[in-house]
Order: C-alpha cells, then structure tokens, then sequence
C-alpha cells in the first residue's frame, strides 16, 4: 500500500482534456503518472513518451486499471462516459478518483457514483478547481470578514450550456454562499431545433444540439434561494447578458459590492464599498495559490494519504450537479423546485426526446 513517503500511482483517462490533469500531477512530488488512457492511440503514445516518461499508454481503460494498479484515476473524457469509468475504477481498487466536471449527465447516475465510491472507499472529487483559486478564495475571505456588509445576493454569467460551463458558475455562487443547502429555484431555458443532418457533438464545439456527448441547450436563467435566505441568479448561454466576460461573479452586500469581472480581467477582483468612489482594484491574498488545478490535486493527496476533507468532495459535486437538474426541470414542470430534487433522469432528454 502506498505510504506518504510513496508517490501515488496515477492513471488518466481522456487525454484531450485530461493532459492537464497528467502535468498537474506529475509536477507534484506526490504523484507519479503510470498510465495514460485514449481511444486515440497515437495521442496516448506521444504523450508517454514526451511530456510524461515512464508512463505506458493504453486504449483499453479496464486494461490500464488492471495493469497499472493505480491508486488515483482522473477521469476526462466526455460527460457522459464519466459515471460509467468512475464506477469501474472504483471497483478496481483505486484509492481516489478526480472525474471532470459535471459528474454526469442525469442525477441518478451522479447519485450512483457517490454510492460506488462510499461502498469501496474511494475519495472522489469532481474538478471545479475555480473555488480553489486566488479570486474565489480571496472573494470568499471578504465576505467572511464582513467588507461589504450583510451578502444578500449573488449573481452569475457565462457562455456556453449549463453541463459544460454552468456548472463552474453554479459551483463558484454555492462556494461564494459559503455552501450553504439550496431550498429552492426557479429556471427557464430554451433550445433552438438543431440541423437533423448534424452529426452529435463529442468534444468542445456544439453539434447537432450536442455537446461532449450530451443533450444541451442554447440559454438557461435561474433564481435560488440558500438556507439563510441568501438569493442567488444566474444567466447562461443565450441568456448571458451580452459584452459580459466568461465566469462573471457579482456579489452584493448591504455595505457594497464585489465584482470578479471574468477569467481574463485586469483588476481580477473589484470592490465598492463604504470608502466611496466606485470600483477600485482588490489585490488578491498573497498566499492564495496561483494555480487553482495543482492546489486542487496538492489537496487531493492529503485527502488519501491523511484523510483531509477536501472542498471538492463528491457529495460537492452532486449538490452542482442538482442545481443543473433543476434548472431543466422547473423548465420542463413549469414549477419552482423544492430540494431535494426527485427526478434523476436528464429532464431535458425528456423534453425533446429524441
């Protein structure tokens, strides 16, 4: 069994984004990449034999879990693959699993990957390493030292649908919350009919009304209220308010506001507070760590090897992936959603089926 002073076997499966999950690892002393996954063999082989020398490259993921024996598994390939190779790996003996975010694509199927993983033991973690970054980690130290009052409401953008990127914007507004149980929410989308001569999109552009593998929509808005009364409201897709950067955080205080202004902004961070004359510039903790992925796998380690609780827990990822889930499905019902949520198909393969 690997001690602390052993580094953790580590496999990737899915290497188009997953690579990054391999140099995150092999950077940390605390892992050693022995297995690298892709149905694409040429990928899987270069990057064995390039960026990430010792590690034998596979096809044939039940081969590499069998062979390798590895005590983490990162598992990147599309949506939904990932409750299927979660499980596997799980039943495979591995110690700690990191599956790409949103942890699948129906609610039953995130269920049953916390349940597998409990059963066997295994740490699991989905990757929304943003809350684990210096904006958000700065963000949330203001809100708790009071620099803009009383909180009574978040708001959130981005582009794209809500699996592929409104699950980052969902989990950064409940770690903003400070992650408080959600109690209900109200959602709308909408979805333009796709070219049924369109092949179903697999990877990162939409095909076909498909995305990594999945049903998606074209924009999508919701209100949630959390347990203390705290309002949240988020706007995606086509409904992203428009010349609004990617990942757009708003927080409003009864002293001020804070405003992250997208992943590329400079200031990063902003805050109107009772100093007066508007925004002015927020210089992150200086001991905030630059990269949000290596923290999250640096965290990751201490988890298996010493039992730390980690703040992206499976049990995190499921709240994120419920807060998906209904948002379709106060869509398709018509009704503001009472959590926790019943329905764990994907509502919105039960709005145009297929």
């Amino acid at each position: 069994m690997t001690d602390s002073a052993t580094p953790l076997r580590a496999a990737v499966v899915g290497l188009r984004m997953g690579r990054g999950h391999a140099r995150s690892m092999h950077e940390l002393d605390a892992y050693q990449v022995v297995g690298l996954c892709d149905l694409n063999a040429e990928l899987a082989e270069d990057l064995a034999a390039g960026a990430f020398p010792g590690a034998k490259a596979y096809t044939d993921y039940e081969e590499m879990l069998a062979a390798e024996q590895p005590d983490v598994v990162a598992v990147a390939t599309p949506t939904d693959s990932h409750a299927r190779l979660t499980i596997a790996a799980a039943a495979a003996g591995v110690r700690g699993i990191c599956c790409e975010k949103p942890m699948a694509t129906d609610l039953g199927d995130g269920r049953a990957m916390v349940r597998a993983c409990a059963k066997h033991g295994v740490q699991l973690i989905v990757s929304h390493q943003r809350r684990m970054g210096p904006d958000l980690l700065t963000m949330r130290r203001l809100i708790d030292e009071g620099a803009i009052g009383e909180v009574y409401l978040l708001r959130g953008g981005c582009q794209g649908d809500l699996l592929s990127d409104g699950t980052h914007l969902i989990d950064s507004l409940r770690w903003l919350a400070g992650d408080q149980p959600i109690r209900w929410l109200l959602g709308q989308i909408y979805r333009d009919p796709p070219d049924p001569q369109e092949e179903h999109g697999i990877g990162y552009h939409r095909s076909g009304g498909f995305r990594y593998g999945h049903m998606v929509e074209n924009g999508a808005m919701a209100v949630f209220e959390f347990e203390s009364g705290l309002r949240a409201e988020m706007f995606t897709g086509g409904m992203h308010m428009r010349g609004r950067p990617y990942q757009d955080y708003e927080v409003f205080g009864s002293k001020g506001r804070l405003w992250r202004y997208g992943d590329r902004a400079q200031p990063p961070l902003r805050i109107q507070d009772e100093q007066g004359g508007g925004y002015r510039e927020v210089v992150n903790d200086a001991d905030a760590p630059a990269s949000s992925h290596a923290n999250m796998y640096a965290a990751f380690a201490r988890t298996i090897l010493e039992g730390a609780p980690h703040s992206l827990s499976g049990e995190s990822g499921l709240a994120d992936l419920e807060v998906i889930m209904a948002i379709f499905e106060s869509a398709r019902t018509h009704s503001r959603i009472e959590f926790p949520l019943e329905q764990e198909a994907y509502p919105l393969l039960l709005m145009y089926p297929e």
